[in-house]
Formats: C-alpha cells, structure tokens, sequence
C-alpha cells in the first residue's frame, strides 16, 4: 500500500524556508547592528584624540605666553585651537548621528527577531499538526492490523470446529 503525503507538506516547506530567510535577516540586522557600534567606538575614539590635541595646543599656547612668544605666534596658537574646538564639534555631531544609526539598526534588529518568532511559530505549528497527522495514520493502522488479526483468528477458530 503507498505511504499517504502529508497534504500540507507544501505548507510547512514554505514556512520552514520563510523562517530560514528571517533567520537571514536576523543575522544581517545583527551584523549591521556590529557594525554600528564599532563605527560609534571609532568616532568616540576620534572625539577623545582631538580632546587629547587641543590639551596639548593648550599646553604649548600657556608654555607660548610664559616665553613671551610674538603676538603672530600667539594668534596663530589660538586659530589651531579654534580649529580643533570645531573639529571636536564636528566630530561630536557625528557621534550623535552614529548613535542615530545605532538606534535603528537596534530596532531592525528587534524587527528581524520578531519576524522569526513569528516565522518559527508558524513552522511549530504545522509541525504539530503533521506529528497529530502521523499519530492518528499510526492508531488507523495498528486498528486495521487489530482487525485483521482478529478476522485471521475468527476464520482460524472457525475452522477448528
């Protein structure tokens, strides 16, 4: 006798492939999500240099004025450290806006989850339905082997007599 096919195997291969691509782009969200972060570190890191070199520009312009450097020496300190302040602002932006990235890059993240929870539910779902599927294949065959065993022993029992 042919083995009957689960009528929704279809189903459950389409749904097994879905959560196959959510679990894609839950890895592609969490990859940008590295990402991110990792550009946030760099632009944190160059914030704290240029931090580092204004510090320094400060201490060379106060070592400048002690030494009673010419005024051009002096105007030409104070537009480097003019310069290094709008860096740091600029850079600062560009934390901000980095932390921005972050911010959306955490909730396609959050999304993509999302999306294989429900995706896996889905499979779970079928599943179950083709394991109750398979049990009750199961209990109408050993009923209909049942069955022929007791005609076998009828037919056998009858004979005897």
């Amino acid at each position: 006798m042919k083995k009957p096919r689960y009528r929704l195997q279809p189903v459950l291969e389409v749904r097994e492939q879905v959560k196959k691509e959510a679990a894609q782009r839950l890895a592609t969200a969490r990859q940008a999500l590295a990402e991110a972060e990792a550009e946030l570190a760099r632009r944190l890191a160059a914030v704290d240099a240029c931090r580092q070199r204004q510090a320094e520009a400060d201490a060379k312009l106060v070592a400048a004025l002690r030494a009673g450097s010419a005024a051009h020496v002096l105007l030409a300190h104070r537009t480097f450290l003019a310069d290094l302040k709008e860096e740091e602002r600029r850079l600062r932006a560009a934390v901000e806006q980095q932390r921005a990235v972050i911010q959306q890059a955490e909730a396609a993240v959050e999304a993509a989850l999302q999306g294989l929870i429900e995706a896996s539910k889905e499979v779970q779902a079928i599943e179950k339905h083709k394991e109750s599927w398979q049990q009750s294949r199961k209990l109408e065959a050993e009923r209909r082997e049942n069955k022929a065993n007791d005609e076998f022993g009828t037919a056998r029992h009858g004979r005897r007599d």
